[in-house]
């Protein structure tokens, strides 16, 4: 029961939601969710945090960049968690913000990110 309440409450906000939709679909670091949700670092990490605690999303270290995402195969998955993916999967693909956020993900380049937020 545990494990599905730290769930719900890693989910329990948009953009939590929102976050989790874009990372089924592309791994993205720190800096380009920043961008792309136009929201400040540390809130964004604050639900990261929260999503990697449930079981939901993961991060890698990819060369030179930390990146975020929805883990999907594996022990390290819990059932639970996945069952929810699966289900957010198939909802909100037509909602007006989750397009705006698929369509500013693909327009980053993430090197070009990288460099300006670094100076």
């Amino acid at each position: 029961m545990e494990k599905l309440i730290k769930i719900f409450m890693a989910l329990s906000e948009e953009l939590s939601i929102r976050i989790v939709k874009l990372l089924t679909k592309k791994m993205c670091t720190i800096f380009e969710l920043v961008e792309i949700f136009d929201e400040p670092e540390n809130r964004l990490e604050e639900i990261l945090n929260r999503l990697i605690q449930s079981g939901i999303v993961s991060k890698v270290n990819d060369g030179k960049y930390e990146v975020y995402f929805v883990k999907n195969t594996g022990s390290i998955f819990d059932k639970f968690a996945k069952d929810i993916v699966q289900l957010l999967s198939g909802y909100f693909n037509s909602d007006p913000l989750i397009l705006k956020d698929y369509q500013k993900a693909r327009s980053i380049n993430r090197d070009e990110l990288f460099k300006k937020k670094r100076f």
